[in-house]
């Protein structure tokens, strides 16, 4: 306690021995707030007597509500009743969802009246469940290509039908690439020979462009 000044009033010193956290200049200045506060009110014996006695059956501990619903100490904002809850009786308590008032406060921080209580011995401490561990991949497998595609640039069905009035080449067999113009160019080794490889990429996406949708048209019609 040699961090408490020597004009501490005696109250906050008595309090004070009663602390469980380990933060000596903030506690002194939350427990001087809180001091200051039920001064006004009137409950500053019930806190100490709920302090001392750590009994359950003593009477609500009440401070105004701010807008918010938090208290400021020392440029640390916090729920009211987590802090004192925290400063006497958990300091690893982490939020007000490990906290629930027990069944005779009449003024418990979830009822949302214009006062709240801070006997910390008006709450009690819940689990709180775990949540199952998300596994996340370390590294993501990106693709650099696409895997091949079967080749059927010179096949199509055997029973094919031309349009009427168009009569097949004579070097058409059953079984080859319906579109002749497209054929024609793909027979020209000159042509392909002058193509770079990216447009020869390019031709050979479009052929089996031509052969999906010649294959789509057969098999609605």
């Amino acid at each position: 306690m040699s961090s408490i000044l020597p004009f501490t009033p005696p109250v906050v010193k008595r309090l004070l021995g009663w602390k469980k956290s380990a933060e000596e200049k903030w506690c002194e200045k939350a427990v001087k707030s809180l001091v200051k506060k039920l001064k006004k009110t009137g409950r500053l014996d019930e806190l100490e007597k709920a302090i001392t006695t750590q009994n359950c059956n003593t009477k609500c501990v009440t401070i105004p509500r701010s807008l918010d619903g938090r208290l400021q100490v020392s440029h640390r904002k916090g729920l009211p009743h987590v802090i004192y809850c925290r400063l006497w009786r958990w300091p690893d308590l982490h939020s007000h969802h490990e906290l629930k008032a027990i069944e005779n406060c009449e003024y418990a921080f979830n009822l949302k009246k214009d006062e709240v209580c801070v006997n910390p011995y008006h709450y009690q401490r819940v689990e709180t469940p775990v949540l199952p561990p998300v596994l996340v991949p370390r590294h993501t497998e990106i693709l650099t290509e696409l895997p091949p595609l079967d080749d059927y640039t010179h096949s199509i069905p055997e029973n094919t039908n031309f349009p009427a009035g168009i009569e097949p080449q004579s070097n058409y067999i059953p079984g080859i690439f319906a579109f002749p113009s497209l054929l024609k160019i793909g027979m020209d080794t000159n042509f392909i020979h002058k193509l770079s490889s990216i447009h020869k990429l390019w031709f050979d996406f479009l052929k089996k462009c031509f052969l999906i949708l010649n294959r789509t048209v057969y098999f609605v019609g």
